[in-house]
């Protein structure tokens, strides 16, 4: 067994030791607004309780379904990125999330058999739920401790340590991921396309009615959800676990030996030759292109080992750092920040 691959298994063991009421709690109150390592904590939520019913009901008069969810515009607000440039977030109406969330609790045994099942050989390290085997059958309050960084350490570290294996490694990501997920794929992706088309006036399945509750928290459209919420960032799994699922069964059927990893959008897989990587990047431009995403051309690289594991741009830092000294007096300290 891999690495990737025992902490596929390890997260959903952590996950499934974790009370479901636990789980609904968290994602209604720590999930609501983006995370903390990229949203300054200027918001908390206080009060928001799950209630025994949702707000908006499917109705069936006759044989005509109902589901009638009043329509928001997102509230999106906007941090700077760059001297030019802007990061922004949406914050989805109260009552359209906690819809969302009393659905998926309704559904959540479907939501993990789909996103941990036993076809997906294309590892995620994108679980956006915090769980650790430190603290086994709780949660913890930031998510970014789960997930951004342990993408850069583990992700890379456990890639780095089966490497010897391979010859080449292939980067790419999604372009413009999240503005670009089309709602009507939530079922898609859950269902299949044919189930997910046939329910779309009745509202039988969890994939129809998130998409329903998508569209109505930003206007209307189909296109793109709200970069932020941890509601969103469960559909981005949902949908990729589809795409990693079918991408893995076609390179089992070519006989391709890989080792995959994913976070969120991001990819990184190693392969043993660069006629099995462009192999790889067609097959997984065609199950993307099944839920309308496409590649970053401009993100995706083919690089041989091990010069392919290694971040270029850290070498500017390296000579600034400050690392291994016990004591930094303030100029030279200040000297340091300036030159980063």
């Amino acid at each position: 067994m891999t690495l990737p691959q025992k902490h596929f298994k390890e997260t959903k063991r952590l996950i499934t030791l974790v009370g479901k009421k636990a789980i609904t709690n968290w994602i209604i109150k720590d999930g609501y607004f983006a995370e903390q390592y990229v949203l300054p904590p200027c918001f908390k939520v206080e009060t928001f309780n799950l209630k025994k019913k949702a707000y908006y009901i499917v109705k069936t008069q006759g044989t005509r379904v109902k589901f009638n969810v009043e329509t928001f515009e997102l509230n999106n607000i906007a941090f700077p990125k760059s001297q030019l440039t802007e990061r922004t977030f949406g914050i989805i109406n109260p009552k359209i999330y906690h819809d969302i969330v009393w659905h998926m609790k309704n559904e959540w045994s479907l939501i993990l058999d789909h996103i941990f099942h036993k076809d997906i050989k294309i590892f995620p390290y994108s679980f956006p739920i915090p769980i650790t085997s430190k603290n086994e059958k709780e949660l913890g309050n930031l998510r970014a401790g789960r997930m951004i960084y342990e993408f850069i350490e583990m992700a890379e570290n456990d890639l780095v340590a089966e490497s010897h294996k391979f010859k080449y490694i292939l980067k790419t990501d999604i372009k413009n991921f999240y503005p670009s997920i089309y709602t009507h794929s939530i079922a898609w992706a859950l269902h299949g396309k044919n189930c997910g088309r046939d329910d779309k006036n009745t509202y039988a399945l969890l994939g129809t009615k998130l998409d329903k509750l998508f569209q109505s928290a930003n206007d209307g459209c189909t296109n793109g959800i709200p970069i932020g919420p941890v509601v969103s960032d469960l559909v981005s799994e949902i949908i990729l676990a589809a795409v990693d699922r079918e991408t893995s069964k076609e390179l089992k059927k070519n006989r391709i030996k890989f080792i995959g990893a994913r976070f969120k959008d991001d990819y990184r897989i190693l392969c043993n030759s660069k006629t099995d990587a462009q192999m790889i990047i067609k097959i997984l431009q065609v199950q993307l292109r099944q839920f309308n995403l496409y590649l970053n051309e401009e993100k995706s690289s083919i690089k041989s080992l091990p010069e392919g594991l290694y971040r270029i741009w850290t070498l500017d830092y390296h000579k600034f750092s400050l690392r291994n000294r016990s004591k930094i007096d303030f100029k030279t300290f200040e000297n340091t920040l300036l030159a980063v």
